[in-house]
């Protein structure tokens, strides 16, 4: 036997490892595999300095255990998060929102294009620039407001309200021109 050459004990009391550690690195390649039991000292060293510092810069070192069940863990816990949300109903399936946005925006779109269809009859005779503009600035303002009013779950398909929905309040303004 060569005078380099230390049972597991020494070498996992040198590297402040567990001998089932140290036997588990000689699987793994990182420390020679031992002849008889016993490991070349300056080999083993070497090799369990070179997969700490693989490891320190992210390089292609084994998994360890201790991480993948952390990882292990983690994924668990947000599964079971996960559950908790959606019992508490704090999650909306993407399909449902995204019928629900395209409702919003189908409401949206048809009370801009409204607009100038109620423009017109309250534009007309309208001779400076100041009144038109103070005319269009309060129909946008109302269909803002409109818009802020929308309740979603009072949509239909078509971005409609269903029948019992709140209409608009009337604005005040007299329809059609002098």
């Amino acid at each position: 036997m060569s005078a380099t050459t230390h049972p597991v004990k020494t070498i996992a009391r040198l590297l402040d490892l567990t001998e089932r550690r140290v036997q588990q690195l000689a699987r793994e390649g990182v420390i020679p595999k031992a002849e008889n039991g016993r490991y070349d000292l300056v080999a083993a060293v070497r090799g369990y300095v070179k997969y700490l510092r693989d490891r320190a810069m992210g390089g292609g070192a084994p998994p360890d255990a201790h991480a993948e069940r952390a990882r292990l863990l983690k994924a668990n816990a947000d599964k079971v998060e996960l559950d908790l949300a959606e019992r508490r109903q704090e999650l909306v399936p993407v399909d449902e929102a995204a019928a629900l946005l395209e409702r919003v925006i189908v409401a949206v779109r048809a009370r801009v294009l409204a607009i100038p269809t109620r423009a017109a009859p309250l534009v007309r005779g309208k001779r400076r620039t100041a009144e038109v503009r103070d005319v269009l600035q309060t129909l946008t303002d109302e269909v803002l407001h409109e818009i802020a009013a929308i309740d979603p779950a009072d949509l239909g398909p078509g971005g409609e309200a269903e029948a019992g929905a709140a209409a608009p309040a009337p604005d005040g303004e007299p329809v059609g021109g002098p």
